[in-house]
């Protein structure tokens, strides 16, 4: 009989966020790892799920829902507040034992909380992914910072094993004697097929809301540097951002000049999302080196690597440190200038169409050996039997 993990995260879960596609390719590793999993989660209702052992399903990974209450003033202070006791209810109905493991993909204190108490009457295991590292100033409130670093810094280290998704808050963990596995976004390269690029124009993609790490001005301004003969090859796709939101970064000349280049999407069903991606050439990514950035690592670099989009980033990250390579499957600025921005955006449009496809292959085969769950069913299982 495999061994059971019970995987819990508020994720909109599947594809409705970057935690949800982490954990869809985490759950396919330890289900590869002959783990019994059971995702714990809020459901996606843009997904029809299927049904498997008396379990919804999505991608034979077994789903129990997470509700919480839909009435206004309840939904506040139960997601606020109540999130870890309804956790817990849901795993007593599950009669978890010592030999269960309980893997916890959020920074609610509560959740922690109530499952470490819980832990300490069951004796199961329990792990933690760590996928960011926020600073005070990130925070509305002081009850959120508080709260957070609370979270951060007395809970996660009570946890049998720490997944952190980079060597900045890896390091930060093992300082604190913690027992940790660095684990990246993983990805699927077989998910989807590849798909075909034409070269009517070369298309660039910023996929991000462009609020908390990306520097989306800089792109934006790279992009209002190019030569009017430029500008007629290319299109600047934008998901996740406002018409406003670019606005209100450019000047009114800036903006009139960026115009005829831009293609703004909005809400996207996820179908429509993989076939966007599948028309890109280059993915578009500047960020500043700061403990956000260094302590992240931007899902959308191998999720769209999986249809040979080529990033363009600067270098920041483990992303840059351990994945990519400059001019082999993708071009790396150092810094987060506009003109270190544009000088790449101008090296990707003097490239043949056979040198762009020849990244392209390099980025789908980074992201096949690298970033595949399938490379890390091991590592992972080796973590998990030796926490």
């Amino acid at each position: 009989m495999n061994k059971r993990i019970f995987l819990f995260g508020f994720l909109n879960y599947p594809r409705g966020s970057a935690a949800a596609n982490y954990t869809q390719y985490l759950s396919n590793a330890l289900k590869e790892a002959q783990y019994d999993v059971y995702l714990i989660t809020n459901i996606n209702e843009e997904f029809k799920l299927q049904e498997q052992e008396g379990f919804m399903s999505y991608n034979a990974i077994k789903i129990i829902p997470f509700h919480i209450s839909k009435r206004r003033i309840l939904r506040r202070l139960e997601f606020e507040y109540g999130k870890g006791r309804i956790l817990v209810n849901i795993l007593k109905k599950h009669n978890l034992t010592s030999e269960d493991i309980v893997l916890l993909y959020s920074p609610d204190l509560y959740v922690h909380r109530e499952v470490l108490k819980y832990k300490e009457q069951v004796g199961f295991k329990t792990a933690c992914v760590a996928t960011e590292w926020f600073p005070t100033s990130a925070f509305k409130s002081r009850r959120e910072g508080k709260a957070y670093h609370t979270y951060f810094d007395q809970f996660l280290p009570r946890h049998d094993l720490l997944f952190p998704i980079s060597s900045y808050i890896q390091n930060h963990l093992i300082e604190k004697n913690c027992n940790t596995m660095r684990l990246p976004i993983m990805a699927d390269v077989h998910e989807h097929p590849i798909g075909t690029k034409s070269f009517d124009k070369i298309k660039f993609i910023f996929p991000g809301n462009g609020l908390m790490k990306d520097a989306i001005e800089v792109i934006l301004k790279s992009f209002c540097k190019l030569a009017p003969n430029d500008k007629k090859r290319v299109e600047l796709h934008l998901c996740g951002v406002k018409e406003e939101q670019i606005e209100s970064l450019l000047t009114s000349q800036e903006y009139e000049n960026l115009k005829e280049i831009l293609v703004i999407h909005k809400w996207m069903q996820y179908k429509e999302l993989i076939a966007l991606y599948q028309a890109m050439h280059f993915l578009v990514l500047a960020r500043e080196e700061n403990q956000m950035t260094l302590a992240n690592f931007p899902s959308k670099v191998p999720e769209v690597m999986c249809y040979g989009v080529i990033p363009i980033v600067s270098r920041v990250g483990d992303y840059t440190k351990y994945y990519l390579e400059d001019n082999v499957n993708a071009l790396i600025f150092d810094g987060c200038e506009i003109d270190l921005c544009f000088e790449q955006i101008c090296k990707a449009l003097s490239m043949t169409q056979d040198e762009i496809l020849e990244l392209s292959a390099k980025a789908r085969e980074c992201v096949e050996n690298k970033f595949d769950y399938r490379n890390w069913v091991g590592k992972i299982h080796h973590a998990l039997v030796n926490m």
